[in-house]
């Protein structure tokens, strides 16, 4: 049998280390319920900025790694390489995440490469690494997270897989990568910024995304990738796995509760919107890239929404009162395809005619594109910086679709018998709080915090012309 080389050696440790974490896991969380955040490993050291890429089967050129994000690219197979030296010491090599990623070899020996940054141990000496990449019509370009590095291991700050409980585990549920900025105390609170993969993508689709990384490391913002169990629209399952995945994580760490922001590109801008209505409390800011606010069921999306009444569990659109307090963003590409412009367009005419605030970008020339989210990102993680759910609110327009979905702002509907959609508008005036519309709820639980004092008095409650037969308003603890 032929003695293997230092360079086979550290394959196989590479190849062991990769699945030590799930087994560990797997072992130590079996029956577990508390949210476990487990680092990844990643290196601090050396970054390398000099690549050479190539089309299949072309010739090789040279090319800087921060370049490649910023081509223009038909889809189809491309090469990345670049020179490692080992430098005759305990170093280890990180390959980042890049989208379309499926295979990376070293020395020419493939290396077993699961979705997220891959650390492998060097050898002494020079080394030859190689990755492969599908480019997407979506991406077309090379999009990969950080710049590659050499130096030692770390498990500080970086990429870590968040495990919690999630009745959904069987779809995907139940993980979620998270990234920590270097120095960030667990401790203190922090700005989240929440980001729902598009169409095909998962909990690693966005650690491709380079402005995002450096972004969030220089504003000190934690980013969340929560599942959203496939293809799914962002119906009910998936949207309560995104609930559940920030409650876990402000488990495991410390969360300002008033700054949790929501975005997401595509399927996932759709997502935002939808979950960022139906929860509007929760969230600071709302950014949609290209996403659907009210979707045609004459498309692809009728195998999973069969009907109108599906249809309305999702359509941001339909809940567009919800955002009165809102901080809601819209980028679209006038080009693009597979979700017209027109989806955008209709939910910012909604919310202007309501006077809430959205911003709306229309780019010319862009279409359906992870070149066009990439281009906003340093924007999106600036706005989770500066964007504030507000401590006290003196109107609440709520709209709840959902049956699990009971209060915002400290406004908290009880259902009537047999009722659809459950709606209250809500208002605080000087002489007492009003309360403006009622439909299909028969109580009404008002906070004392939020609507039910100026100052130390408490102040009456008053129903003006509601459509109900009977309502129960009262103040609650």
């Amino acid at each position: 049998m032929p003695r293997e080389s230092s360079s086979t050696r550290a394959l196989r440790a590479a190849a062991l280390i990769s699945v030590l974490p799930p087994l560990l896991f797997a072992i130590a969380a079996y029956g577990q319920q508390a949210p476990l955040l487990m680092p990844k490993k990643q290196v601090q050291g050396t970054e390398l900025a000099s690549v050479s890429m190539r089309a299949a089967g072309a010739a090789w050129h040279d090319a800087a790694w921060d370049d490649l994000e910023r081509g223009s690219l038909e889809p189809g197979r491309y090469e990345v390489r670049f020179q490692a030296d080992g430098d005759g010491g305990e170093v280890s090599l990180e390959v980042p995440h890049c989208a379309g990623r499926d295979r990376v070899a070293l020395d020419g020996h493939e290396v077993r490469a699961p979705p997220g940054p891959l650390v492998v141990p060097l050898a002494p000496g020079p080394h030859e690494v190689l990755i492969g990449i599908s480019v997407s019509p979506y991406e077309r370009r090379i999009a990969c997270g950080d710049r590659p590095r050499i130096g030692a291991e770390s498990t500080v700050g970086g990429f870590s897989i968040l495990r919690f409980a999630s009745p959904s585990a069987a779809q995907g549920g139940g993980s979620a990568v998270v990234y920590l900025p270097p120095g960030r105390d667990l401790h203190i609170p922090a700005p989240l910024l929440v980001g729902l993969h598009p169409w095909n993508g998962s909990i690693w689709t966005y650690a491709a995304y380079a402005p995002l990384l450096r972004e969030a490391r220089a504003r000190g913002v934690t980013l969340l990738m929560p599942s959203g169990l496939g293809n799914s629209l962002y119906t009910a399952d998936a949207e309560d796995e995104v609930i559940r995945a920030i409650h876990a994580l402000s488990e495991a760490i410390s969360v300002d509760e008033h700054a949790v922001s929501l975005w997401g590109a595509s399927m996932g801008g759709a997502g935002a919107t939808t979950i960022g209505f139906h929860h509007p409390d929760r969230f600071a800011s709302v950014t949609s890239f290209f996403g659907d606010s009210k979707y045609d069921l004459s498309t692809y999306v009728r195998a999973i929404l069969p009907n109108e009444a599906a249809a309305h569990l999702v359509n941001a659109l339909d809940v567009v009162d919800n955002a009165r307090e809102l901080s809601v963003w819209l980028i679209h590409g006038e080009k693009d395809r597979t979700s017209p412009i027109r989806q955008s367009e209709l939910l910012a005419s909604a919310m202007r005619q309501r006077g809430w605030r959205v911003r709306f970008d229309r780019v010319p020339e862009m279409g359906h594109s992870g070149a066009l989210v990439a281009r906003f990102l340093p924007e999106v993680v600036a706005a989770a910086v500066s964007s504030r759910v507000p401590d006290r609110v003196s109107r609440v327009t709520y709209r709840s679709v959902h049956a699990s979905d009971t209060s915002a702002y400290g406004v908290r509907v009880v259902r009537a018998a047999g009722a659809g959609d459950a709606t209250v508008d809500v208002e605080r005036r000087d002489d007492a709080v009003h309360v403006l519309r009622a439909e299909g709820v028969r109580a009404i639980g008002l906070s004392r915090s939020a609507l039910c004092t100026a100052g130390e008095r408490a102040i009456p409650i008053v129903v003006d012309e509601v459509r109900a037969t009977s309502l129960d308003v009262r103040c609650e603890p």
